[in-house]
């Protein structure tokens, strides 16, 4: 036997995938049929249809600059409403162009509409039915270089939709309407790279403008048309001045009404990305409040890391040429907010304010208590407790003025009593002390028994209410005109405080928000009337699945839930900003409709249903700016994010 092994050459599939191919003999053409396929068919001399003889030039004919295969008619083709099989083959010189994730389109025959889907997963398959299992392989190897053509690659292709020209071109190029994916494509059709702006948009059904969110990218690379990034947007859709002192409303709804969630492990650039993604909704647009007044974006950035405050200046890091080509080519927003962003600082007893430029301090008020008891109740009291606790506080609150407002309501002013005193913590605890005696009009009227009376008083006298409530400075309320103001972000750092203190800060501010939100009387008109967007960063802090222990966190989560189904109607946005996106309360996840993972733990990907299910394998080796993002009736995509922050960041 001889030693000398050979591989039987496989076909050269590539070589039949240009547009005309030539049969060396007859001289003949076998050009591309209109159905997208390749073939030289016809009747034979005797009537019958037959396949012609073909033969292989001797150097492979030129491809198109975006194909690289053609679709697999050896394997099964299938498209149903919940599975599908659609196989491709690359040909050899363009294996290396191809990656999981890309883009492809393929046409349908005789007709303007082609399948636009995703490379879901590439393998190799041999030529012959010579394994690598065998020693006869194992010589062969040994004995000459490995050799890639005797491998076939395969695409495995995911179909998203289906597109379809339309008659209304314009100069910057054809436009596409997008369909649901009910046509098979054709054994042997041909396979090209999606490459056109319009047509990946309008396949992925990203916006065409709007907040930019990152460059669309594909394996931590990013997507290039004609060379130049493709900018993904979410949709961002107000109101613009239509020259006569009125407004034009756009069609559509902002994504910031159906919230946001920006997730990742630290060193991934979170706070990077969210200052970008923050600093492109600052500024020009604005959102009808009534019919005729229309008001720009609100901004309110719960900081307990003390970052965000940084974003009133410029990032020294940035060029002036960068900054132009962002500002040109992006139409973003680019620089510090300045005098657009204000600090204010929770005045907290015994602490020391954070070090920030320019900041107002404010005191949380013991009158939010009045609409919001539970903020007293940071552990579950029993029924009676609990009853006995919202009596005293109605009690003690009705002690103040009232006044009626301009829509005929009352409103409770908490500004002062008849004595003169205002409505404090340390004046509410006096208030008890008065009534302690078990024969008070107090007690007598609530009936409020000697062990319930120790439970409330056990409960009222904790260090942080003390220390929190009614500080040395302008009340919550007082400061609210300057606090949410259209056009305008306001930070408030909380990393001075403690666990405790900062608990209760970020808990009443939100409760004050949310419900003045929700609310339709007895409300503040500075939160009510300006179209808000609420970032909380660490959120997983404040808005996790409450145990039920804890009645306080049960009142904020169930506010918040109300909050994101209604948001639109409110025009409250809230934003969520967590390396623990899994510990967020599940209800809230599910309202929230746009989310960006950055990386990812493996065990924190596995535990959050949002996640896209294409990208959890991917998620856990992104790199740092690298994230995939679902954004409302959008497919998910990958992104990358700019490499320099737009305003200063981690310069301090």
């Amino acid at each position: 036997m001889s030693d000398k092994f050979e591989i039987p050459e496989g076909p050269d599939r590539e070589a039949e995938s240009g547009t005309e191919t030539q049969n060396e003999t007859t001289g003949e053409s076998s050009p591309e049929r209109d159905d997208g396929t390749r073939g030289n068919t016809g009747p034979d001399p005797t009537g019958e249809v037959a396949i012609r003889d073909r033969s292989v030039p001797s150097q492979p004919p030129s491809l198109g600059e975006s194909e690289v295969g053609h679709v697999l008619g050896s394997q099964q083709i299938r498209i149903g409403r919940t599975e599908y099989t659609v196989e491709a083959y690359i040909t050899t010189d363009r294996r290396e162009d191809v990656r999981v994730g890309d883009y492809v389109r393929v046409p349908y025959p005789s007709s303007d509409q082609s399948l636009f889907a995703a490379i879901d997963a590439l393998r190799y398959e041999p030529y012959t039915d010579l394994d690598d299992t065998s020693d006869t392989h194992n010589r062969i190897v040994k004995g000459q270089r490995f050799n890639e053509s005797e491998f076939v690659l395969v695409a495995e292709l995911e179909p998203i939709a289906t597109m379809a020209a339309t008659d209304d071109d314009t100069a910057s190029g054809t436009k596409y309407d997008r369909g649901i994916v009910n046509r098979i494509p054709k054994p042997d059709a041909v396979v090209t790279l999606a490459e056109d702006e319009a047509y990946l948009r309008e396949g992925l059904n990203i916006p065409h403008s709007g907040v930019f969110c990152g460059h669309l990218a594909v394996g931590g690379e990013k997507k290039t048309v004609g060379g130049d990034p493709l900018p993904y947007y979410l949709s961002n859709h107000g109101s613009i001045r239509d020259g006569s002192g009125g407004y034009d409303v756009e069609d559509g709804e902002p994504a910031i009404w159906r919230h946001l969630l920006v997730a990742g492990t630290t060193g991934k650039g979170k706070t990077h990305f969210t200052k970008n993604l923050l600093r492109q909704f600052i500024g020009g647009k604005r959102y009808p409040v009534t019919e005729t007044e229309h008001k720009e974006l609100g901004t309110v950035l719960l900081d307990p890391a003390n970052e965000y405050w940084e974003m009133m200046h410029d990032n020294p890091k940035l060029d002036d040429e960068t900054a132009k080509k962002y500002q040109n080519e992006l139409g973003l927003n680019v620089g510090g907010l300045g005098d657009d962003l204000r600090v204010f600082v929770p005045q907290v007893e015994n602490t020391n304010p954070p070090a920030t430029d320019k900041k107002t301090p404010f005191s949380v008020p013991f009158s939010v208590v009045a609409d919001r008891p539970q903020l007293l109740m940071p552990y579950k009291p029993t029924p009676v407790t609990r009853g006995a606790l919202e009596d005293c506080l109605t009690a003690y609150f009705d002690e103040f003025d009232r006044v009626e407002t301009s829509d005929g309501d009352t409103r409770p002013l908490l500004e002062h009593n008849e004595d003169g005193h205002t409505p404090t913590y340390k004046e509410f605890i006096a208030f008890l002390e008065r009534n302690s005696d078990e024969e008070s009009a107090l007690r007598q009227e609530a009936n409020i028994g000697s062990g319930t009376w120790s439970a409330i008083m056990r409960r009222v006298k904790r260090d942080e209410f003390a220390a929190v409530f009614d500080g040395d400075a302008n009340r919550l309320d007082e400061v609210a005109s300057q606090m949410f103001r259209p056009g305008q972000v306001t930070v408030i750092p909380t990393r001075h405080l403690s666990q405790a203190n900062e608990d209760l800060v970020v808990l009443s501010i939100l409760s004050y928000v949310i419900q003045n939100k929700l609310k339709n009387h007895n409300v503040d008109p500075n939160v009510s009337e300006t179209p808000l967007l609420v970032g909380i960063d660490e959120a997983h802090n404040y808005l996790s699945s409450p145990s039920g222990n804890d009645l306080r966190g049960q009142f904020i989560v169930e506010r918040a839930r109300e909050a994101v189904k209604q948001g639109r109607k409110d025009q409250l946005g809230l934003m969520m900003i967590t390396q623990n996106p899994e510990d967020i309360d599940g209800d809230i996840l599910k309202q929230t409709n746009t989310n960006v993972f950055l990386g990812l733990r493996e065990e924190v990907v596995e535990k959050v249903p949002s996640v896209p299910s294409e990208y959890t394998s991917d998620i856990p080796k992104f790199g740092k700016g690298q994230a995939a993002v679902k954004a409302p009736d959008v497919e998910a995509v990958e992104v990358i994010g700019l490499d320099t922050c737009l305003t200063q960041h981690g310069d301090r």
